[in-house]
């Protein structure tokens, strides 16, 4: 049976939406929990920890599950199940020993790296920590190759039960109040422990036959062909992390203090969950296996397409959280977070503001991952550099707010460089009827907020909902201008064609008239 189909496509986007929003809401419950309950030196401690799993990822990196990621749609795409199967097996087990090599020496050389950062006594914790990254990357490995096979309620929906977990088990410390280091690390390993079991049992019983189990080995040009690729992305990655801001905590662990890494995590963290609602995030392992199979025939006509409709549909998304984190960002930590860290709570429209100008990465690096432009991707790492001198001047200078713009504008010079090279199918086909319809939209409704703050009296959760009001009209006539371009309505009226199809008509986002038989959606 095909993967890729349209059919299979509109179940895995069905399933994703579903998971995803109650992953969403157990996530973003369990956080405001985490932030109540957990002291300020306990959560920049726990946030700074956490800073050494992405550090783990790029060292032990070898560029394994980018080369997962691009090419096991490939073979599955062709029926080589056994090939597809055989590559996770591969990346699994050397992901595996990668990890455990890391965190050894990690651990070995702690005296000397945690004095840098302040640590010194977190040893135990860090050790702990090292539980918790091998389930996290295993884990990892399972949901890429769930969604491969177009298997999102597996992938997805254990992705759920991992937030749900998370968040039953802060709740319960909190009421005891033990809601320490220590014990939000212990909830953590549990409920990924969980993830993993179910993603491991749905992956044995649906992806591999058992008569093409280990029965595979690749010939010598495919094994140079995928190890130039990992080697590649090895460095991407690399550059990755220093491009990243969960980098950005350590050097304000080393010129500040633990207590700031908090601070900047908390909003960081905010901005991130508001990310998960964009597309190229909600739906990312639905749109990397249709993306990936596309055929090369197809790509001119395929690539700009999906290029436009991914930044439309993603700004759609944040171009809301922009308008409602500048109108409200006070209201915000105060009301939901019990005004922890509010004396910062401009930092948030900042990193928002830098998330909306970066809303590209994902679209222009699908388009370079396509065309196997690892190089290209490779190179665009060099603002690394960039990156690392502005942290070190902004931030004795700025604070976290220099934190924020430096890792900003790196991540913004980076996704023009990788774009300029790939310009001629990552085409943005409405480009100024998106641009000027959307700012000039939502600039309307911040300043509507900002009067209607001045002219009604109440409590800050009265402005937030008056707030949500206003961002929910304003989502209303963004769908049904000219930001979103005909041929986006056009490939989603090709996926969504069941009862979900009549309420996005009403909606504005699909053509009244339903577009059949075209061969503009992601998969025909």
């Amino acid at each position: 049976m095909a993967l890729y189909t349209r059919g299979r496509a509109r179940r895995s986007l069905i399933d994703t939406a579903a998971f995803r929003a109650l992953s969403q809401v157990a996530t973003i419950l369990g956080y405001v929990v985490m932030v109540r309950g957990m002291t300020k030196e306990d959560f920049g401690i726990f946030n700074l920890l956490y800073a050494f799993i992405p550090v783990v990822s790029t060292v032990a990196s070898l560029g394994l599950e980018q080369t997962l990621r691009r090419y096991q749609p490939e073979y599955l795409s062709a029926g080589n199940v056994a090939a597809a199967s055989w590559l996770v097996r591969f990346v699994a087990s050397a992901r595996f020993g990668t990890n455990v090599l890391v965190l050894g020496a990690t651990l070995l050389a702690w005296n000397q790296i945690a004095p840098l950062f302040k640590l010194t006594p977190y040893r135990g914790e860090f050790l702990i920590l090292c539980m918790l990254a091998l389930l996290h990357f295993q884990a990892r490995i399972l949901q890429l190759s769930l969604a491969s096979h177009m298997l999102h309620r597996y992938s997805v929906g254990s992705m759920a039960v991992l937030a749900v977990v998370k968040l039953a088990a802060y709740s319960g410390l909190v009421a005891l109040g033990a809601l320490t280091l220590v014990n939000a690390l212990f909830a953590d390993i549990a409920a990924f422990a969980l993830a993993y079991a179910s993603m491991f049992r749905a992956y044995r019983a649906h992806c591999v036959p058992t008569d093409q189990r280990g029965t595979y080995r690749p010939e010598p040009a495919e094994r140079k062909r995928l190890l130039r690729y990992g080697l590649y992305n090895n460095f991407n990655d690399a550059g990755t992390l220093i491009l990243s801001s969960k980098s950005d905590s350590f050097f304000i662990a080393a010129i500040i203090d633990p207590v700031t890494v908090g601070i900047y995590a908390f909003y960081g963290r905010l901005n991130e969950m508001a990310h998960q609602m964009l597309p190229t995030r909600l739906f990312d392992n639905v749109i990397q296996p249709l993306f990936f199979s596309v055929a090369r025939a197809e790509s001119e006509r395929k690539i700009p397409s999906y290029f436009t409709f991914l930044l439309n549909l993603s700004l759609l998304m944040q171009w809301p959280v922009l308008a409602y984190a500048t109108a409200y960002h006070a209201e915000i930590v105060q009301v939901v977070f019990g005004g922890k860290f509010l004396e910062h709570s401009w930092l948030l429209p900042v990193v928002v503001a830098f998330s909306t100008l970066n809303v590209m990465a994902t679209p222009v690096s699908l388009v370079a991952q396509y065309e196997e432009k690892a190089g290209i991707i490779l190179l665009s790492k060099v603002f690394a550099i960039y990156n690392v001198a502005a942290l070190l001047v902004l931030l004795p200078l700025a604070g976290v707010y220099g934190a924020a713009i430096a890792s900003g504008s790196a991540q913004a010079l980076k996704n023009a460089f990788i774009w300029w090279h790939v310009r001629r199918r990552a085409r943005w086909t409405n480009v100024w009827a998106a641009m000027l319809a959307g700012a000039g939209l939502w600039t309307g409704v911040v300043v509507a907020c900002e009067w209607l703050k001045t002219l009604i009296a109440g409590p800050a959760i009265v402005h937030l909902a008056v707030g949500v009001l206003l961002v929910g009209a304003g989502v209303l006539l963004h769908i049904r201008g000219p930001a979103l371009a005909a041929g986006d309505r056009a490939i989603l009226a090709h996926v969504l064609r069941g009862r979900e199809a009549a309420v996005l008509r009403r909606l504005g986002l699909l053509p009244r008239a339903a577009v059949t038989g075209s061969s503009t959606g992601p998969v025909d």
